[in-house]
């Protein structure tokens, strides 16, 4: 998603989204007395606010406040492509199908998708769908709209997402087929994520301005954007929309500069929900009388990079060493609030499980992966073990605005310096870190993020390849690609055959746990906040907010 750096609440980058784009959304903290994992439904509270899913379904509220992230240069998703912002545009722009964080995938714009060989896709668009200025939707809009998404010339950011669409033709009345030029098994989600469909006769007449206040895109979702602001977006029922209706008449997407700001806007009444941008504040949060949090694990790695190539990461003894030295648990309680997850691997499991077998499947496998918990009698033996037993120097950069990277950094500074390894922290701003990672120059330890732009584990092709060391979009900074991965790796990209896929993540996750040339580290929670008087009915996640059934789960009562 974008790569634009922007202010206030919305983090300054979450993850690389499909390993090549920004995420945002995802807390670098959070207070200890959080809620659940994704998918549970469940929330954590102050005590006396109402529980999920208590109001009544269907009962409309006149508005609703949201302050959800910061303030978007663009409400065309080709100009301004990160999930917070679909969280906006999803509300009257509407994909074909919806994706959910378990990466299943239901009927929207489409009410029926096939898939009659590995380089087809066939929708078959719903006949009842108008957009808000009363056109009938037309396969004309969805074929734009797919063109739009994939036109990487234009410099759309979402194209690299989709890069194996060929072609899109309207092959019948109501019918759009989408031909691949090579099979890709995660195309038709990412196409569910990004093909916010548009009404083409606008966007074409509004080519030069489209996102802009004065040529907000036009759409067939249950809202219609009234105003574009610098402080906020206002939205107001679609007349003609087809579905059903979400509780509030209107809704206002607020841009707050900070968590303190926007926990006194809730308190004063000014908004009734919010994006909790720095989890360690959720306690103040749930402090707000009748206040629910709803806490999801996102779909994000945070991890060390060790360049394997270059002395004295090239020793696998010296990696594994690191790897002891590292107090993961009293970090988890130091940059998150102990809301948040240690990795079991360099992916979790919500990006691995979609391929597997079951989730328990997923998991078992994660649990029986090696493990490097924080033992320091372990790193002196690791260390003794290799080349460099005497030491060495090594310089690490962090991200500054990240905390778990900085005390990540420092943890290693402490823990190391007994064993005579002199670790030299280097602060590097965002902008710094982000020219690091798309231009290849990153260092011998480097601090990483990314997650999945969908569930699926079809980035760890670009984690492991020779290709991926130099190449855009690739991210091999531990310049590790051992001969046996390869092939594996395209398996990931090009297999649609789930079992080999699955098998496939599995040889590399274990390569690289044993090897050790990346430590994972952590997985963040995405934090949302309601206000008394409000719950979700379901805890949505980040697929959720992008794809626009956030506002479907509202309940006022």
């Amino acid at each position: 998603m974008s790569t634009r750096m922007t202010a206030g609440r919305r983090s300054w980058l979450c993850g690389l989204i499909g390993l090549t784009l920004l995420m945002s959304g995802c807390s670098s903290g959070a207070s200890s007395n959080s809620g659940p994992g994704a998918g549970s439904g469940q929330a954590a509270g102050s005590g006396s606010g109402p529980a999920a899913g208590s109001g009544a379904a269907g009962a409309t509220v006149p508005s609703v406040n949201i302050a959800l992230g910061a303030h978007p240069n663009s409400l065309d998703i080709t100009k301004h492509f990160d999930a917070v912002n679909m969280g906006t545009m999803s509300l009257f722009t509407e994909p074909l199908e919806r994706i959910a964080s378990d990466g299943s995938t239901t009927p929207n714009l489409a009410t029926k998708v096939a898939e009659p060989n590995d380089t087809t896709i066939v929708y078959t668009l719903r006949d009842d769908a108008t957009f808000s200025n009363g056109d009938p939707l037309t396969p004309a809009d969805v074929v734009w709209t797919i063109q739009h998404v994939t036109d990487a010339k234009a410099g759309a950011q979402t194209s690299s997402l989709v890069k194996s669409v060929a072609s899109v033709k309207q092959t019948g009345d109501n019918e759009v087929t989408v031909t691949l030029s090579h099979p890709d098994p995660t195309v038709r989600k990412n196409l569910s994520l990004v093909a916010l469909v548009q009404n083409a006769k606008f966007a074409k007449a509004h080519a030069s301005d489209l996102g802009t206040p004065a040529a907000v895109p036009v759409g067939t979702g249950p809202y219609q954007v009234t105003k574009f602001g610098t402080e906020a977006v206002t939205l107001t029922r679609n007349p003609h929309y087809w579905g059903d209706k979400p509780a509030p008449d209107a809704v206002t997407i607020s841009y707050l500069a900070t968590d303190n700001t926007a926990q006194l806007a809730m308190r004063s009444g000014d908004i009734q929900g919010a994006l909790v941008n720095d989890a360690t504040t959720l306690a103040q949060w749930k402090a707000i009388g009748g206040s629910t949090a709803y806490s999801s694990q996102a779909l994000l790695s945070q991890f060390l990079s060790l360049d394997t190539t270059a002395a004295p990461f090239d020793d696998p003894h010296v990696r594994k060493a690191m790897a002891y030295a590292i107090d993961r648990k009293g970090l988890l309680q130091a940059a998150f609030g102990g809301n948040a997850s240690l990795l079991p691997s360099l992916m979790p499991v919500g990006v691995i499980a979609p391929v597997a077998p079951s989730e328990d499947a997923a998991n078992s496998f994660l649990d029986g992966l090696p493990a490097y918990e924080f033992d320091m009698d372990k790193a002196k033996a690791e260390l003794a073990e290799s080349s460099h037993a005497d030491g060495f120097a090594v310089t690490i950069p962090y991200i500054s605005e990240q905390p778990w990277s900085k005390l990540t950094v420092l943890n290693l500074q402490q823990n190391l310096k007994p064993l005579g390894i002199t670790v030299t922290p280097k602060p590097l701003s965002s902008q710094e870190w982000v020219a690091a990672v798309f231009g290849h120059k990153t260092t011998s330890v480097w601090p990483m993020a990314f997650a999945a732009a969908t569930p699926d584990p079809v980035g760890l092709g670009r984690v492991v390849t020779e290709a991926a060391m130099t190449a855009p979009g690739g991210y091999n900074f531990a310049k590790w690609a051992p001969a046996d991965l390869q092939e594996p790796a395209e398996t990931l990209t090009s297999s649609v055959d789930k079992a080999a896929r699955w098998e496939a993540a599995q040889k590399i996750l274990t390569a690289i746990a044993t090897e050790v040339p990346y430590i994972p580290l952590f997985q963040p929670q995405y934090n949302l906040v309601l206000a008394k008087g409000f719950t979700f009915a379901e805890t949505p996640g980040i697929m959720e907010v992008a794809s626009g059934t956030w506002m479907n789960e509202l309940r006022a009562g």
